[in-house]
């Protein structure tokens, strides 16, 4: 999901989702989690949630490869805003040195053969390890459903599914002889809920769910924890939406940077944590777990027929005599974004 995803109404939050979102304090009380010695590969950071996580990763302590597109066609990571790629990557790299981090620039599309291969053992080449990888380079745009081909869902695809896939390949021998290794894929709630005018990226998405919880039950004995961040934050594909408001645009980029996805991408490639499998939404200085649960089971005395589903539609569907799609522009995350460029876009 991206800040994109705006409902066609504002409403209030559940107390539920805010009452736990705020923790004053807190973040002041815990030791900093420091990347110190590991080396960390970030795809599509050339630009927005790219940048902003390997500035992060930087600024704690690990040594950074920047990867982005060369040329024109850059700046392909999540939230990214189409600036060239390497100009993107390199001016990353040095806003890192100037803050007295460690980084280099790697170019290429990932999706490509050998790319992430290269990629890899440029890192090992410069600084003699690989411990996380950060599979953020994507692209997104509008596509009415009308205008869905074999074509453009195969763009889709290749860049996120197998551009993913390419790299967590060519890392994974590594991070398996050294027992560690966290991978953080980039997903999107509109994979999971559905998105209007967005089938090709939801698909892309909804197909790296599948890939992390793989991945994360093939690294469970290896010491390799893979887990997924679905940013929220101000993007290409939010500028689309809201090119009528640009003065609402305006307002997403000042609510909905990418420090708050950073900020569980760190988290999640931290050597403290253990957790793997799971997906975040993050952004607007919030975070919720995205999860896939199983309901109510119905179980019946013989073979199972269709009156005996019909009878039992009341416990499946719990209760319901019609259930709504609940697409990703309704939740509770994309209503705090909405209410909050509401609020700085009346400024």
């Amino acid at each position: 999901m991206t800040a994109a995803d705006l409902p066609a109404s504002s409403s209030t939050a559940p107390a539920s989702f805010l009452g736990h979102a705020s923790s004053p304090g807190l973040a002041s009380s815990q030791e900093p989690l420091s990347f110190a010695g590991r080396t960390v590969l970030v795809t599509g950071a050339g630009r927005g949630v790219g940048r902003a996580h390997a500035i992060a990763f930087a600024a704690r302590g690990a040594a950074v490869v920047v990867n982005d597109l060369p040329g024109p066609a850059g700046g392909q990571g999540e939230g990214a805003d189409g600036a060239e790629g390497a100009e993107g990557a390199e001016a990353v790299v040095a806003e890192i040195r100037r803050a007295g981090g460690r980084a280099i620039a790697h170019l290429g599309d990932v999706a490509e053969p050998g790319v992430a291969e290269a990629l890899v053992e440029r890192a090992f080449a410069e600084f003699g390890r690989v411990d996380v990888v950060v599979a953020n380079a994507g692209i997104d745009r509008i596509v009415r459903l009308r205008e869905v081909t074999a074509d453009v869902l195969s763009e889709f695809f290749r860049v996120h599914v197998l551009g993913t896939w390419a790299l967590c390949s060519a890392a994974w021998p590594h991070l398996v002889r050294q027992g560690y290794g966290r991978i953080v894929t980039t997903t999107s709630a509109a994979g999971y809920f559905g998105l209007a005018a967005a089938l090709p990226y939801t698909v892309a998405k909804g197909a790296l769910h599948g890939l992390t919880q793989t991945l994360a039950l093939e690294g469970a004995r290896r010491g390799i924890t893979v887990n997924a961040v679905a940013p929220f934050a101000a993007s290409r594909l939010a500028a689309d939406r809201t090119r009528s408001r640009p003065e609402m645009y305006a307002a997403i980029e000042r609510v909905a940077p990418p420090a708050s996805v950073a900020a569980v991408a760190l988290w999640l490639a931290h050597e403290s944590t253990t957790v793997t499998g799971l997906a975040f939404e993050a952004g607007i200085d919030a975070v919720d777990r995205i999860a896939v649960a199983t309901g109510d089971v119905l179980t019946v005395d013989g073979a199972l027929t269709p009156e005996d589903v019909r009878a039992g539609a009341a416990l499946l569907t719990g209760g319901a005599v019609t259930v709504p799609a609940l697409g990703a522009a309704d939740r509770p995350l994309t209503r705090r974004l909405t209410e909050r460029a509401a609020a700085a876009a009346s400024r």
